[in-house]
């Protein structure tokens, strides 16, 4: 995802989730696949999914799922999980399911991880929501194993494997990155990653930076082959007031639902984000020279490999986000990289 170790690259975050009413979804996946081949060919070298459930907006709950479906449908731009919520999964059919994606792409998927932290989602899957740093580490570990040494057996706090044989396995090696926020988790990320995955949600791009680069430090790794993705909003308009006009309302959306998500139900519910009240300098909304810009000086704060957006936020329609991201492509991406390598 990185050109000659300096510029960096550009790539599309989807969640396939509706503004409520959701409409037709058949035909919301079959646009949003059609966004992604698009996007390969704009020159976009990577496509993110995240992964939430029991929702009622159709937010993606089977990211591996759609991992392989775009597989089939894409021949060059990295595929990975932004992030696949770990502690809520049997970590042996994670293994299972991320070899298949990674064979019918040839070897382009990354496995990104993240601990969860939803509520209802632990509770309705059977999962211990206390337990979540112990499910992480030790479903790495068993994901690894898996992998690594083609077997399952494993002994653990959380998960006991009698010793199988697993397979198929990847021809290569198939990179685990991991998601974090919080201080501990992001040392657990260096220590345990192979790569980071930065999210506008989890504070500043420029603080996470440094947490992850002394956690590496202080585990004796090399931030310089250490992979940094930032995650976050970009919408691009000749019109900067009609930028925010569009997505004004998806962002004030999403918002609302995930402070609802991270609110457990005997604490008071939160209420609704509006348009009005948003952070704009937060996102990276506005003309090309705008965003090229602000991704400019995003780099200088935090120097990411690789930066993806949002394909299609809640409410965008499908010719909104093709025209974002060919306007991308073809007047921001480029603005970017001259700044940088310069």
């Amino acid at each position: 995802m990185v050109e000659n170790g300096i510029a960096p690259t550009f790539g599309l975050w989807y969640d396939f989730r509706q503004k409520l009413p959701p409409g037709d979804y058949a035909r919301f996946y079959a646009e949003c696949l059609e966004e992604i081949e698009e996007g390969e060919r704009l020159g976009f070298t990577g496509v993110w999914l995240s992964e939430h459930h029991f929702v009622d907006d159709g937010y993606l709950p089977s990211p591996l799922v759609v991992a392989a479906a775009i597989a089939a449908r894409t021949r060059t731009m990295t595929i990975g999980t932004n992030v696949l919520l770990l502690p809520m999964h049997h970590p042996l059919r994670v293994a299972e399911d991320a070899v298949v994606v990674d064979l019918i792409s040839g070897g382009r998927f990354v496995l990104g991880v993240g601990q969860g932290y939803v509520q209802h989602e632990f509770e309705t899957l059977g999962f211990e929501r206390k337990y979540r740093p112990s499910l992480f580490e030790e479903g790495i570990r068993v994901i690894r194993h898996a992998l690594g040494d083609g077997r399952t057996g494993f002994e653990g706090r959380r998960w006991s494997f009698e010793d199988l044989p697993f397979g198929p396995r990847p021809e290569g090696r198939l990179p685990v990155y991991i998601g974090a926020f919080a201080d501990p988790a992001i040392d657990r990320a260096a220590r345990l990653g192979d790569g980071f995955l930065a999210s506008a949600g989890g504070g500043a791009f420029g603080e996470t930076h440094r947490k992850v680069m002394a956690a590496l430090e202080r585990h004796g790794r090399d931030g310089e082959v250490f992979p940094y993705v930032a995650s976050g909003v970009a919408f691009v308009h000749e019109d900067a007031g009609r930028a925010r006009e569009i997505v004004g309302p998806a962002i004030a959306y999403q918002r609302t639902r995930y402070a609802e998500w991270g609110t457990d139900r005997d604490e008071p519910r939160p209420g609704p984000i509006r348009e009005e009240d948003l952070p704009w300098e937060r996102y990276l909304v506005g003309t090309p020279e705008e965003v090229a810009e602000g991704l400019s000086e995003l780099h200088e704060e935090a120097p990411y490999d690789h930066f993806c957006f949002w394909g299609r936020l809640p409410g965008v329609t499908h010719e909104q986000a093709l025209a974002n991201m060919r306007l991308f492509a073809s007047e921001v991406a480029p603005r970017v990289r001259d700044a940088v390598t310069a």
